[in-house]
């Protein structure tokens, strides 16, 4: 639900004498609106077989097209396959794939109503950490203006959504286990992907450009152009500011686990367990938000089908990772937390991807 939110609401209201740039902001972010509302299939469909293409044309698709080609290998049957499903990325970790199945199966059965206002909230914490970002980017940038929905039309081509995530985290999981064998490979075959073929993601240009013209004002034109500028570093350096965190979960797992011997798992007040979950969740917490209450908020205000007197949030999720890992004595437990992790960075590369498409690029040059 991340996806296109991050794009628009760093777009802000910042005003100088020569250009009313929250009005051109405004019909920018109306513009988009509106292409997004009636064309957001299309833009998907475009999404989903363009990075297929893409992946043909940049990988080799066996190990002698990799040895003459200098490129790494994915097969295109490879991509017929879920992310999350028993082959894929997590096969060596079950509970990861119960997790994962777990959402997915959530996401699909939401009502939209409920989906809307969970992007609503999460979006006012989104909105906070960008104008913290674009403070340090823009001089005299004060706050943003309240943003349009852009991912309404995600609920009716939800299962094509998903499917896009799906093949981006099998090519990247793919990447990444080649860049550490082979990391010349990786690196030429991640130069393709950004501009591999004329053409690429041309409906997505195509709309760019179009808001462009029609936000632009006379002597606009540069302050709309630092402004979206600025939104995809901050979007960059979100995407990086997360995964350091995600990377210190790790370490406060074993921070919490370490300290004793392992085996059955503690309860009550002060037990490994508890100090396992405080770990996590104090990584998630920035100069900004607390993302653990941001999430368990949205949740429970959200969602009004669940269960009587139960608390829907991340508490629950936490606890059961926290206990199996401590009650591990095998090093089973933190073998699947790398994967796990590994899965949870390449997940976020996917939804920040789906946010950056709207900043163009040299395939739209």
């Amino acid at each position: 639900m991340f996806r296109t939110v991050l794009f628009s609401l760093a777009i802000a209201a910042y005003v100088n004498a020569q250009c009313d740039t929250r009005r051109a902001i405004g019909n920018y972010l109306t513009c988009l609106k509106a292409e997004l509302d009636t064309k957001y299939g299309s833009f998907e469909q475009e999404l989903n077989s363009h990075r297929r293409q893409a992946a043909d044309k940049c990988f080799s698709h066996t190990i002698a097209e990799a040895n003459r080609d200098d490129r790494c290998v994915l097969a295109a049957s490879d991509l017929e396959s879920k992310a999350w499903d028993r082959n894929g990325p997590l096969r060596d970790c079950s509970i990861c794939r119960t997790f994962a199945a777990g959402a997915i199966k959530a996401v699909l059965n939401t009502p939209a109503e409920d989906q809307k206002c969970i992007r609503t909230q999460i979006a006012k914490a989104i909105v906070k950490e960008a104008e913290f970002c674009l403070k340090k980017k823009i001089p005299g940038f004060t706050e943003l203006p309240e943003l349009p929905d852009l991912e309404e039309g995600s609920f009716l081509i939800k299962e094509d959504v998903i499917n896009s995530i799906s093949d981006y985290i099998l090519i990247h999981s793919r990447l990444s286990f080649c860049a550490e064998r082979k990391p010349d490979r990786a690196t030429s075959t991640r130069q393709c992907l950004q501009n591999p073929f004329p053409g690429y993601l041309a409906k997505h240009c195509e709309s760019i450009n179009s808001c462009d013209i029609q936000a632009i004002d006379a002597g606009c034109q540069q302050e709309l152009k630092s402004h979206k500028a600025a939104t995809c570093v901050c979007i960059d350096e979100a995407r990086l500011d997360l995964k350091q965190r995600i990377a210190g979960i790790a370490d406060a797992i074993r921070e919490a686990v370490d300290g004793a011997n392992r085996g059955a798992p503690s309860v009550g007040g002060g037990s490994k367990v508890d100090t396992c979950v405080n770990n996590i969740k104090r990584q998630l917490v920035t100069p900004i938000n607390d993302w653990g209450s941001v999430i368990d908020n949205a949740l429970n205000s959200c969602i009004k089908n669940k269960p009587s007197a139960q608390s829907l949030g991340i508490d629950s999720l936490l606890n059961v990772g926290c206990r199996k890992i401590i009650a591990d004595t095998t090093g089973t437990a933190t073998s699947q937390l790398k994967t796990g992790f590994d899965f949870v960075n390449n997940l976020i590369d996917a939804m920040v991807d789906r946010s950056k498409r709207f900043c163009g690029g040299a395939h739209c040059s």
